[in-house]
């Protein structure tokens, strides 16, 4: 049994709210700047925005959680800040549980957080599953419970054998 999971943030309220703050922001500066009120160089700054702006979006549109779980471990992906799958083996992990939270308090919000001894890669979900292994921890969000409950009893079993 494998579980491949892809989460990401398109057509959340956290794009619907950047848009909604960079429209009248930009609409702001345009005005500002035909009426005379930011001077000859005014397009810079209308420039210089709209580039972060535009950054901005394109980094939370293309942040995604890959997450694979099978019979050998888990492996993880994040675009675009892990661009290769980080693999956790059986014996590297010392407990594993899922949760039903989303997470956002007991780790800070939506989207990765990184700490010292915490990784979290949280998204739009009522459940998270929190890996512990010897050296960091790793909480990710889930939509597929059952499934990875499933996946870590067959561990339990494979591993009293």
């Amino acid at each position: 049994m494998v579980v491949n999971e892809n989460l990401d943030l398109r057509g959340t309220m956290v794009m619907w709210a950047i848009i909604l703050l960079e429209i009248p922001t930009l609409t702001l500066l345009t005005v500002l700047y035909f009426t005379g009120n930011l001077g000859e160089d005014g397009w810079k700054v209308i420039l210089f925005v709209a580039v972060i702006m535009i950054a901005a979006f394109t980094l939370l549109m293309n942040l995604r959680l890959r997450l694979r779980i099978d019979p050998y471990g888990l492996a993880f992906q994040n675009p675009p800040f892990l661009n290769r799958w980080k693999k956790i083996s059986i014996p590297e992990i010392q407990s594993i549980e899922v949760k039903k939270s989303d997470g956002m308090l007991e780790y800070g919000g939506v989207g990765v957080r990184f700490s010292r001894k915490t990784t979290a890669y949280l998204f739009y979900t009522d459940h998270i599953l929190i890996v512990q292994t010897a050296k960091k921890k790793y909480v990710f969000s889930t939509k597929k419970p059952q499934e990875v409950e499933a996946i870590i009893q067959s561990w339990k079993v494979s591993q009293s054998d």
